[in-house]
């Protein structure tokens, strides 16, 4: 009996002293597992790299309320990153208990992040990996990307944020570091060297000799380019580029763009064209969405010497240009000059001026990255590769912002009918037979004689 209690008592003190022993192991080392499908817990390696990158100490300013929420969500990210450096200080700052501090960072009262590194300092309002890690980015290099758009031509603004236009683009790459102006070169007919890119956004009125002379000089300094062309390139009432698509082998088919595998996920929309398969890229290597492209234009496309020409975006062989009017069933017709597909929606070409490595993208889309769509799919993410590559940001490209695969659910009407006949019928039904089984059970019983 004694020999009983002693061992009850030794093996009491045993598991005490285990469990103050992973009690103090805990407090000093930390090991923990990401199993989710998009590692949304754990910092990304690019995330790393760019953290551990910094010079010396990073001390950020959370100008922010008491809120535990909202300040327990910023401790939780910064904290993903210290793991990795020792030099990456947090602080808070409530601007309603400390309003002349605040006025004296020039602070958003409604919230923010000041981040500093040495003499140089970003502030980001959108808290994200994403946009903190860019800023890391920018903090290590001390250096911006400028993307400036072509106006005077009724192209797609980059500043407005209407259905057509791309300034909810231009608003998430400023969290990243990418600064997007509109230039005219009719008030300034040379494009600064300090612009990474230049775009041109399905313009539909024509340009005068003077700013073809202006975009000519750009692209012979070794210049980069995005062409966003949905109209024919050699039309006679066109914007007069026919210029830059005869140096670069392009040449737009005639009509619009029907695919067939694309109608049946996108219904009531015949010219939708819905990518999931792309050609290997830089530009399409981060992409595990489709991309959508609304009424695209198709090329033909001549590989040049002197430059390397690399297809982006092609449709599968279910699908060809439609010259006709787009209405009631729709089928190809060789004999009305509609070509078959697999169809060119958009190359990349890369070749050396004076030695610049240049870079130029055309796409047979501008309504990708419009507002009204650009929530569908990949759509932004392909935007922000096309950006990072032709700005020479290779680094970048490994971190793309890629949704969780659970971040939506699409339902096809065959579950949608599934789903609808469980909850409205069959379990309706299992419910009132259980409750009518119970009942019959449950019945008194007659007397017997």
């Amino acid at each position: 009996m004694r020999r009983s209690i002693k061992q009850h008592v030794l093996l009491g003190v045993l598991c005490l002293g285990i469990v103050l022993a992973l009690g103090w192991f805990s407090e000093r080392y930390a090991t923990y597992f990401d199993l989710t499908a998009n590692k949304r817990n754990t910092i990304t390696d690019s995330s790393v790299a760019a953290v551990q990158a910094l010079p010396g100490t990073t001390d950020i300013i959370a100008v922010m309320g008491p809120n535990p929420n909202a300040r327990g969500a910023v401790e939780s990210l910064i904290a993903r990153y210290q793991a990795h450096t020792p030099d990456l200080q947090l602080s808070f700052l409530n601007p309603d208990t400390n309003p002349a501090e605040t006025r004296a960072l020039n602070a958003n009262p409604g919230g923010e992040l000041i981040i500093r590194n040495g003499g140089n300092e970003r502030r980001l309002q959108a808290v994200s990996e994403r946009a903190l890690t860019g800023v890391f980015r920018q903090l290590a290099s001390n250096a911006n990307h400028t993307i400036a758009f072509i106006t005077g031509h009724d192209e797609r603004s980059a500043l407005l944020a209407t259905n057509n236009d791309w300034g909810l683009v231009t608003e998430a790459m400023a969290s990243i570091g990418i600064e997007v102006v509109e230039h005219s070169l009719v008030s300034d007919p040379r494009l600064p060297d300090n612009y990474d890119l230049v775009v041109i956004a399905d313009p539909r009125r024509a340009y005068f000799p003077g700013e073809i002379a202006s975009i000519h000089e750009w692209l012979q300094r070794g210049g980069n380019l995005l062409w966003l062309q949905e109209a024919d390139t050699h039309a006679e009432d066109g914007a007069g580029l026919q210029r830059f698509a005869d140096e670069l082998g392009i040449q737009s088919l005639p009509g619009r763009v029907i695919d067939a595998a694309s109608q049946q996920l996108v219904q009531g929309s015949p010219t939708f064209v819905v990518l999931d398969r792309f050609i290997p890229h830089p530009t399409t290597r981060q992409l595990t969405n489709p991309v959508l492209l609304p009424q695209a234009q198709a090329f033909a496309v001549t590989p040049l010497a002197g430059q390397d020409t690399a297809v982006l975006l092609q449709t599968p062989e279910a699908s060809w240009t439609e010259i006709g009017e787009i209405e009631g069933e729709l089928q190809f017709d060789e004999d009305n000059g509609e070509v078959a597909g697999p169809l060119i929606l958009g190359v990349a070409i890369e070749r050396q001026i004076e030695d610049i490595d240049q870079r130029i993208v055309v796409i047979g889309d501008a309504d990708f990255g419009a507002s009204a769509y650009l929530g569908n799919g990949a759509n932004l993410a392909f935007i922000e590769s096309l950006y990072l590559w032709l700005s020479g940001d290779a680094a970048a490209l490994e971190f793309v912002t890629t949704p969780a695969i659970d971040a939506e659910l699409q339902l096809t009407s065959t579950d949608v009918i599934a789903l609808t006949s469980a909850f409205l019928v069959i379990v309706p039904l299992t419910l009132l037979s259980a409750a009518g089984f119970v009942a019959w059970r449950r019945r008194p019983k007659s007397a017997t004689a």
